[in-house]
């Protein structure tokens, strides 16, 4: 037992990973609770989630994503790898990845774990919020801001939403009509090129 233990405890621990050692992950889940001290028990819990991690990762789509990433066709790369090589990549990348949605996500949640409750989203980032809002699934707002870190909450969009909301026209003067009336028809000429 012990031999596993340590065997697997090393799997854990490195950057990539064979096929050879993701089988040892799965044996020593199979190893029943009643051998197990606490530790054992939780050590089997990661043993699940890092399994779980690696499955994705070997969907032939994602794994196309992560060629770069790894020394062998036969290895992925452990989560340390991982970083490490998104960090220069996303250095030699700058421009083309710095405003996407998936760093935007990111830090994200790294602002709610170091504990900075009350960061200011970026553009991307309550763009995203506000679409997931406007499906009408309160549940898949929740489930998405859950999982990072609860960086946004239902209330705090509900909020956002009733800003970006104009007045009715019902409380408008004929001027402001006639400016807001205006002002579309500049944005659809600047688009569409005046004609004149």
């Amino acid at each position: 037992m012990w031999p596993d233990i340590i065997n697997v405890s090393n799997v854990l621990l490195q950057c990539e990973v064979s096929n050879l050692d993701l089988q040892a992950l799965q044996n020593y889940q199979n190893t029943n609770n009643n051998w197990l001290t606490q530790a054992g028990q939780d050590l089997k819990v990661r043993c699940h989630q890092v399994t779980v991690f690696f499955d994705h990762l070997k969907n032939p789509t994602v794994r196309e994503s992560i060629k770069g990433l790894v020394n062998g066709e036969s290895f992925l790369p452990g989560g340390d790898n991982f970083i490490k090589n998104f960090n220069e990549m996303y250095m030699a990348n700058k421009g083309n990845i710095q405003n996407s949605l998936l760093v935007a996500l990111k830090k994200a949640f790294v602002c709610k774990i170091n504990g900075n409750h009350n960061h200011i989203y970026g553009t991307t980032i309550t763009n995203f919020f506000l679409s997931l809002a406007g499906t009408a699934s309160k549940a898949a707002l929740e489930l998405v801001s859950a999982n990072l870190g609860h960086s946004i909450s239902m209330r705090h969009i509900q909020r956002l939403s009733a800003m970006k909301r104009p007045s009715p026209f019902i409380v408008h003067t004929s001027d402001d009509i006639i400016d807001i009336a205006w002002s579309h028809n500049n944005i659809i000429q600047s688009k569409l090129g005046d004609p004149r």
